[in-house]
């Protein structure tokens, strides 16, 4: 596992489109098409990647330049038996040409837990499951990047400024002005 990764020079809305991809495949590949969010439970925020927007989380590239990458973990109500549903998935990113290893253990106590995670040819994470009596969850992350664009929020339509005195930054009541994404 690397601690430094390549700069992929992408910038957030490629990041976004990526992430997004890589989640919704996921989400098809376990059988499980519906139920996914953000939390256990009734009142959980439920996954809409068509109103999602992305912050970036800090990485290192390769030279030691600070970056950034997209990180999301959805949770479900287990449906199935954990290292099953676990192998599943790390057969399907096995599939896809990723590293698939153990993290944690495979069938760990009473609640089965199994860890698996997938990494990208240059050893970054790009995935990882962790299933268990409890719950299912899937976790994704975007290539590490550079790029200034990361440093703001990346939604549906565009750029927005993180703004820390907002009560909820995560989700604005200001009414944020959204900067376009360039046209190609």
């Amino acid at each position: 596992m690397t601690s430094h990764y390549p700069d992929s020079g992408k910038t957030g809305q490629q990041l976004r489109i990526e992430t997004i991809e890589a989640m919704n495949a996921a989400i098809a590949a376990s059988g499980l098409p519906d139920g996914w969010g953000f939390d256990l439970g009734e009142d959980a925020e439920q996954w809409n990647p068509a109103t999602e927007e992305f912050i970036g989380a800090g990485c290192t590239t390769t030279p030691g330049t600070r970056g950034q990458l997209f990180e999301v973990n959805l949770y479900h109500a287990p449906g199935g038996d954990p290292v099953a549903f676990a192998t599943m998935m790390g057969e399907f990113w096995e599939s896809q040409g990723y590293a698939v290893s153990v993290v944690g253990g495979v069938d760990l106590g009473v609640e089965h837990t199994t860890d698996l995670r997938a990494d990208r040819p240059d050893g970054s994470l790009y995935a990882g499951v962790t299933a268990s009596t409890i719950s299912f969850n899937l976790s994704i992350y975007s290539e590490c990047s550079a790029d200034p664009s990361l440093r703001k929020f990346a939604g549906p339509n565009g750029y927005r400024t993180f703004n820390e005195f907002d009560p909820d930054p995560y989700h604005p009541t200001n009414s944020p002005s959204v900067t376009p994404y360039p046209r190609d």
